[in-house]
């Protein structure tokens, strides 16, 4: 069912770029953008219950924000690409609820937030407002939400936490265009279409957002983690950010994947912020 999907986005979309640049490449890009809505399990449910519920208004949209703990110290955690809060379980589980104040939010069109679509620059705004209003101490984060507070503090280093755990942090947004092109079967028509309404709206090109640039002007302390058999964000990544990031450790796994579920990772990650 999921190839059928895909033969018919992609053929739709070399239809629509022949006849139409503008919509054709904002067709490209909504659907770039665009993550499967997935409905929480019970187990799932039943954990995300134990929070104290609320949300963040951003852009009109209710964003769900899950809090644990009442302590002092705040850590924001911020979920990828498909992903909710839920993810944080073990993490949220291991930390002292007296020590900190954890929070977990979902990304707009993600678990139980409102939103439609999400891209990198969109998700370092709502960064940027969660920032001001709840002014963590650490940011916990894996792969697109590690790519968004790299990207943000970039740009904002003094909205920068203390401290970065980034876990499977992906390397550069042009690959990921390579890819969507790749799988979809897109002609060079649609691609420059695509990167063209990209760059007249967002302001940039896909080439502009790297991590190991972005790497550069971070002043957290920063744990990057990361599996060298990680398949959707190359392990290569890791070792430019790390070498273009002074105050950063690198914690090298192997067998884990993206996704990087282990107790190891659990207990290196509440070291760090300890």
């Amino acid at each position: 069912m999921q190839a059928v999907i895909i033969k018919i986005l992609g053929t739709y979309l070399n239809v629509v770029n022949r006849f139409s640049k503008k919509i054709g490449g904002k067709h490209a890009f909504l659907i770039f953008c665009y993550p499967f809505s997935v409905k929480l399990k019970p187990v799932q449910q039943k954990f995300i219950d134990t929070s104290e519920q609320s949300s963040y208004d951003f852009n009109g949209k209710k964003i769900a924000v899950f809090k644990w703990g009442n302590g002092p110290e705040t850590i924001l955690c911020l979920h990828g690409w498909q992903s909710q809060s839920y993810r944080w379980k073990k993490y949220i589980e291991k930390l002292d609820k007296e020590r900190y104040t954890i929070l977990a939010v979902d990304a707009p069109g993600h678990g139980l937030s409102e939103g439609k679509i999400l891209y990198i620059p969109l998700y370092a705004k709502l960064l940027e407002g969660l920032m001001k209003t709840y002014s963590p101490k650490y940011i916990l984060a894996h792969s697109m939400g590690a790519f968004t507070s790299l990207a943000l503090f970039y740009e904002k280093s003094d909205l920068s936490p203390q401290k970065m755990a980034l876990l499977g942090t992906p390397g550069e947004v042009s690959e990921f265009v390579e890819e969507y092109s790749s799988i979809l079967g897109l002609s060079d028509k649609v691609v420059a279409n695509l990167q063209q309404y990209f760059e007249s709206n967002l302001g940039t090109t896909a080439e502009y957002f790297s991590a190991a640039k972005f790497a550069t002007k971070q002043v957290a302390d920063g744990l990057i983690i990361h599996d060298k058999e990680d398949k959707d964000a190359p392990y290569n990544h890791a070792l430019n950010m790390h070498k273009n990031w002074s105050n950063s450790k690198l914690h090298t796994t192997e067998g884990l994947g993206h996704k990087l579920r282990s107790i190891e990772v659990v207990e290196e990650i509440v070291r760090f912020f300890d």
